[in-house]
This record gives C-alpha cells, structure tokens and sequence, in this order.
C-alpha cells in the first residue's frame, strides 16, 4: 500500500516510536510484546517511513478553533477579529511554541538511519527528510524566541549539560538551518511519494528561510547579525530554480485557497488534504455563520493598487469608499475576491452573517464543501505554493539590490510579481533607476510609503501583502522589516477601522463614518521587546540558577 502525508493524515496512523525511545530503565529481562526495541524498530525503510509520517503533524494547514496558518492571523495589520487582541503583557510560566519535540524526533531519525538495510541512496535521502524537519522546527523556535539552544543529538536525561545548556545566538542556530536544509536538498529525493518532502519542498523552504533571515539581519542592525547577503541570495537561487521547475498559476486567485482537491493544482509544491468525516478544517465555518468575523480592516483593504496599477493614493482611477460600491471600483481583483460583494455588521446583518470591520473575508469559501460549518470543512490546505515564491524572488532581489549585491532588472519583476498582478488584472511594476517605480512608464511614489523604505521595495511588499493576505505570513513579514509599528494602532489607527457606513444605534463609528470594532476606547502599542515572544518562565525555572539570569529576552 502507498502511503502519502494525505493519508497518513486520513488513517491516522500512531507511531509506537513515541514509546519506544524514551529512554527509560528496563526492569524486566522479558522485553514488552506489545512494542518493540530501538534496534528492532530500525530495520527497514518501511518503518523509518512509517516514523517519518509524524513530522507532517508541523503543517497546520487551515486549522480549527482559532489556530491556523489561514485566517486566525489575528495579531496583524490586516484583520481586526471581533474581540481586542493584544500582545503578551507578562511572560508566561508555559508556552506551547517552546518545544523540542520534533527536533528530538529529527535526531533520533539521524542517529538510526545507517543501521537500516537500505543502499546509501535510500538512506541520504531520509537523512534529508529529518534535516528538513529539523530545520524546520529551530526556524519557527527562531522566530518566536530568537536565540534558542542548538541540539543536534537525542538526549539521554543524565546529560544535564546540554540538556540546560545557555541559548546559542540565533546567527549560529540560522546557519545551522540552512546547513541542513541544503544538505537536504542535495539528498532528498526528487520524487519519492506523492505529496511528501522532496527536493522542491526543500527549495521552498530555502526560499522562505532566505528571505526571513536575511531581511531581518539587514534590517535589525542592533543585533550585529552577519550574512544577511548570504541567505538573501539562497532565497533568491532557491526561488529560481523553483520558477523553472513546471508550477504555474491558476487562472484564478481563488482557486489554490477554495480546491476540495489540490493534487492537480499546478501552483501547489506542498499541501495538506482534509476529508470529510476524517480530517477537517474550521476555516469555511467562520466565513460563513452568525459568528462575528475578523473583518479586514480599512489599512488592508485601502493596500490593494486599482486597475490602472497605480495606489489609491496617486490614482486617478480610486473613487473613494462612501460605499462599498465606490470602494471595489476599478480596483485588483484580488481585492474583489479577498472580500465580499457587500458589507455585514451588528447593526446590518446579511444573511445572518456580520463581520467585525464589515468587510467580510471570501477569500477560503468553497460554496461546494459538503458541510459549511466548522469544524467540519474540507477543502485542501497549501502549504508551499508557487505564489510565495515569487513574492520571495522579487523581494530578494530587490533587497540585495539595495544593499549593492546585486542590480535588480525589469525582467526579474516580470517573472515574479508581474505575474501575479497580470493575473489580478493589474499593469506590470516598473523599476527605474536605483529602486524607483513606474507604471507604464510614469515614474510614482505612494505618499503613504514609509520614508525609511526605498519605493521599489515598498511596492514589493505590497504585492507580497496583498497576495499572500490572511495566509499568516504578515506578523513575522512585519518583524523580519523592523515594522513592528505597523500592529501599533496609535501610530497606524486604520488597523481599527473598518468600513464608512451611515449611522445607526448600537454601532460605534469614529468621526469620519468608519466602524470601529472596539469602540475607539483599546489601544494596542508596540515596544521593541514584542519583536521576540518571552521564553516561558517555568521552562527558565528548570534551569541552574548561574544559566537562567541569560534566558530571558531583552526587557521581559
């Protein structure tokens, strides 16, 4: 029987690895029948992929309840959710992202792989498989935490040494991850099961591992960090053979986030399959009940270009948005496929359905899906897709540009993200002359561009924002920039607004006619400590008393 992560997902499958490396004493001669031991388990590579299967727990996918990689965004610039979210006021004493689990697991793979009777092929590419998890599990330590032990062997819990060793920089740990994700790509398989780790899933986390760490060291300069060029341009060679390797778009934007099926899609490299009765998803669910939305907010709305390519800032074409009608005409598509065709609130139900801001979020509906209410969803989840790749090239590019690494051309906007807006219906992106835009030839500049940030990247992270919306990269885009100000709505007040609609009782609107979601009364500021989450002080507390003054981040 062939397994995929789809079906490993649909069967279920348990790993009785769980119990088998625990690394307990034997009290008994008599080994358990019911388990088996370490150097029985390692025996064939059926049962190394049968280990594998766990690690594809990692990919959230669309999610249920409220977390996911999809919609749950709530801590962003473009979603207001119906209650006031704000960031950690205190460090917690436990915080579930502060696990090591997986990079146990990955290390645990490592050191059993060569015993398995396989040929060196077989083996380098599962060596590849734990790499890439492994990898994969110290990026997202690194980008909530920052500095975080580096392990890379599974533990014996006499080791206290390492097990309480300080925090290693985050230099070293990034380093690390691009170590293993290189070598994952050179051993990985190009084509091993349908829908699992290969060499093009390795390429596009490369691509997203680049871009993050290499933007957020040119752009954090407090932290001294090395290297930002070196990981720009692995993004950048990642995303190109990426580019050349068959993926196309969809005609439709929609298509990739609305697909009861995305085998065929021909933007997905990776994705996660729910089935009805099986595994499902809440994302349909709360686009579409008389729970209140988290709306998209007039900040992200007023982000998307009109048809004429130019922002609704230097438009001639932006008429305003008095009403809902004014607000979609003659603007990218995307925005007419991200939102709704009308506005719903408390006080102008539709159908049953209000959303917090009045822009309702149509981007995942699937009007098909057998079951509309959570959590029982079931369309298909991406997880590396061709679209985020070609934001990734463009933006690296653009970057090293600007630091003298590179010089950006016409033709790498015209194979990245004009596409995307061609797509969208939109004019291509012009650069001119060292980071300038145009359009069709007429040089321009956002007025609402920050004054730190160059206009072609600038422009770069709007295409990046307004494809990749609600898809849960904004929060660590806006971190890796150094634009923590953006979720500060005393600096960046339309992030708590909503849509202009007329008066009515029980709504509060501002001075203007906008919603405002919390009433106009909770603010949400932003301090340089909030670019790091704090460490969980019950974890600090297992350490010893001369490591544990180290493991807190700056001003928690």
């Amino acid at each position: 029987m062939k397994f995929t992560i789809n079906k490993y997902y649909l069967l279920g499958l348990s790993l009785m690895a769980v119990t088998l490396f625990t690394g307990c004493a034997k009290f008994v001669d008599k080994p358990p029948l019911d388990n088996f031991s370490n150097d029985e388990y390692w025996t064939s590579e059926t049962n190394v992929r049968t280990y594998n299967w766990g690690f594809y727990e990692m990919f959230t996918g669309f999610g249920t309840g409220t977390n996911g990689d999809f919609y749950f965004s709530w801590l962003s610039d473009d979603q207001a959710p119906s209650g006031f979210t704000n960031f950690v006021l205190n460090a917690p004493a436990s915080d579930g992202r502060w696990t090591f689990a997986n990079i146990r697991k990955a290390n645990i793979m490592l050191e059993n792989i060569d015993k398995v009777p396989m040929d060196d092929e077989a083996k380098n590419h599962w060596k590849g498989v734990a790499r890439f998890f492994r990898a994969l599990a110290y990026f997202r330590l690194v980008k909530v935490f920052g500095d975080v032990p580096w392990i890379n062997k599974s533990l014996d819990i006499s080791e206290d040494d390492i097990i309480y060793k300080p925090r290693d920089s985050r230099a070293l740990v990034m380093d690390s991850v691009l170590s293993d994700l290189n070598f994952a790509y050179a051993n990985l398989r190009q084509e091993d099961q349908a829908n699992t780790v290969n060499k093009d899933v390795a390429l596009a986390l490369i691509s997203r591992v680049g871009l993050y760490a290499g933007t957020y060291r040119k752009y954090h300069t407090e932290l001294s960090l090395p290297d930002a060029e070196k990981f720009l341009t692995a993004s950048k060679d990642a995303s190109t053979k990426l580019m050349t390797a068959g993926y196309t778009l969809n005609a439709d934007f929609r298509t990739v986030y609305s697909s009861l099926d995305l085998s065929k899609d021909p933007e997905c490299i990776l994705y996660k399959q729910y089935e009805p009765g099986v595994l499902t998803h809440s994302v349909i669910g709360y686009t579409n009940s008389s729970t209140t939305m988290a709306g998209l907010n007039k900040n992200a709305v007023e982000s998307f270009v009109c048809t004429d390519g130019f922002p609704i800032g230097v438009s001639t074409h932006y008429e305003g948005d008095a009403d809902l009608d004014h607000t979609l005409a003659n603007r990218d598509k995307r925005l007419l496929e991200t939102i709704s065709d009308f506005l719903c609130y408390k006080t102008h139900l539709v159908n049953g359905l209000s959303a917090s801001t009045g822009y309702r979020p149509a981007k995942f509906l699937q009007p098909a899906d057998e079951n509309q209410l959570a959590p029982y969803n079931s369309t298909d989840a991406p997880i590396f897709w061709l679209p985020e790749i070609l934001d990734n090239y463009a933006e690296a590019c653009a970057e090293l540009d600007d630091m003298g690494k590179y010089t950006i051309t016409q033709a790498d906007l015209d194979k990245s993200v004009n596409k995307l807006r061609a797509r969208s219906g939109v004019p291509a992106l012009q650069v001119v002359g060292h980071q300038g835009t145009a359009i069709g030839g007429v040089a321009f500049t956002d007025p609402d561009k920050d004054s730190d940030v160059p206009s072609l990247i600038w422009e770069i992270r709007r295409e990046r924002r307004v494809e990749l919306m609600m898809c849960g990269f904004r929060f660590y885009d806006l971190m890796r920039w150094k634009k923590g100000e953006k979720l500060d709505n005393t600096k960046n007040p339309d992030i708590f607004l909503g849509a202009k609609v007329p008066p009515a009782d029980k709504l509060d609107l501002n001075s203007d006619g906008y919603i405002e979601p919390y009433g106009g009364t909770s603010n949400r500021t932003f301090a340089n400590k909030n670019y790091l989450s704090p460490v969980p002080t019950g974890q600090i507390a297992l350490y010893p008393k001369d490591i544990q003054d180290g493991m807190q981040n700056p001003d928690w």
